[in-house]
């Protein structure tokens, strides 16, 4: 009797995972996101104290990738992390960057809930009380979001880590066209 149960519970097992990991659509994808960045940054200035830049703005993103094997998917991603002030005004950032991750997730269904890890080349302009200062380069991402296949489309939700500055955080919800 326990053989038949236990039989019995891993082919039900073995079904559900075998649908759940069909479910999701592999392919090539292309969309874009809308939502929010909350970005941090400490300004050293030697003839003064530290300035703390700690503020949010709209942001939007477009993205394209690859889902390989129902678990796995590549993507590009050009960002705009929008341009924060301060409410005196005399800090403003403007953001932008490009970036390349991989995604791994766990299919359940039409659902697909991923993990990203990557690279980003970012690019910022500042203005504090005045001064004006750019700075670029490579950091790392990291992000965690979910995505719902409906027919060809895929709706999404993430949120996002970026070593920029002392951090930014973006967080999203949009849409993608599979082909």
């Amino acid at each position: 009797m326990l053989y038949k149960t236990f039989f019995a519970l891993m082919a039900a097992t073995l079904l559900v995972v075998g649908k759940s990991a069909l479910a999701v659509e592999g392919g090539f994808y292309l969309g874009g996101s809308l939502g929010g960045a909350a970005s941090k940054l400490t300004v050293s200035n030697p003839d003064q104290a530290d300035f703390k830049f700690d503020e949010t703005d709209f942001a939007w993103k477009v993205f394209g990738g690859y889902h390989f094997l129902q678990f796995f998917a590549v993507e590009a991603t050009y960002r705009d992390f929008g341009s924060p002030s301060t409410t005196t005004g005399s800090a403003k950032i403007d953001q932008t960057a490009t970036d390349v991750s991989g995604l791994v997730g766990l299919p359940l269904g039409p659902l697909f809930l991923f993990g990203k890890l990557g690279v980003v080349f970012w690019d910022a302009d500042y203005v504090v009380d005045g001064n004006k200062s750019s700075d670029s380069g490579p950091d790392f991402s990291a992000g965690l979001g979910a995505s719902l296949d409906i027919t060809r489309i895929r709706l999404r939700g993430e949120v996002e880590y970026f070593d920029i500055g002392d951090h930014t955080l973006m967080y999203t919800v949009g849409a993608a066209w599979l082909f």
